[in-house]
């Protein structure tokens, strides 16, 4: 009897362990647990977007929070300007809803994804969805010009995360590299949001 409740426990952990595995890892579980109540936030910007008024040929700004947290259009006295980001995004999810941005041909986008894959993604799967991010755009709305702009840098005095600038570098140079392939834009955020010791300036 004992050894079958052993059998059991181990059965279980290690249909647990397989689970987790499933749904990214354990770094993916522990963003889910810190982030949770950011799927209802998420949910609500998709159907938000979708009951929007159609607008042909505007400026898209495409993101995470970082994108979603600001009044672009207000920042820069655009009223074409339309904010697409969500906070909590990542690449996965931009190119999960990237038919309904392009569906209205924008003028441009400005896209800056990327820092959340990073809780729970390797740098090939990131670089991969980029490309097809890029590929799409192309193909589906060739007259849209896109800026790709750099991941920005973190600060872990400031708040503690397990992401290190080192890794963000090595993303902004495969994003620069994807860029230049392409005749894209790419836009150095990174370099104006550091302090003296590379981290993001505190201030921010």
């Amino acid at each position: 009897m004992f050894l079958l409740s052993i059998l059991l426990n181990v059965l279980f952990l290690i249909a647990g362990i397989f689970a987790i595995q499933k749904m990214g890892g354990i770094q993916h579980l522990i963003y889910k647990i810190q982030n949770r109540g950011l799927a209802g936030t998420y949910m609500h910007r998709i159907n938000l977007f979708e009951v929007l008024p159609e607008k042909d040929s505007s400026i898209v700004f495409l993101g995470d929070s970082i994108t979603a947290q600001c009044e672009w259009s207000e920042m820069f006295d655009n009223s074409n300007i339309i904010n697409r980001g969500i906070p909590g995004d990542a690449t996965d999810g931009v190119l999960k809803r990237l038919s309904n941005i392009l569906k209205n041909n924008p003028q441009k986008i400005f896209l800056m994804i990327g820092v959340n894959d990073l809780f729970f993604h390797d740098l090939p799967h990131i670089i991969e969805n980029y490309r097809k991010i890029v590929t799409r755009i192309n193909n589906e709305s060739p007259q849209t010009k896109l800026f790709i702009q750099s991941v920005l840098p973190i600060n872990n005095n400031v708040k503690e995360t397990t992401l290190d600038n080192k890794t963000i570098i090595d993303l902004n140079n495969e994003l620069q590299n994807i860029a230049s392939i392409n005749d894209l834009t790419y836009i150095d955020l990174y370099s104006l949001f550091i302090d003296e010791n590379k981290n993001l300036n505190a201030s921010y």
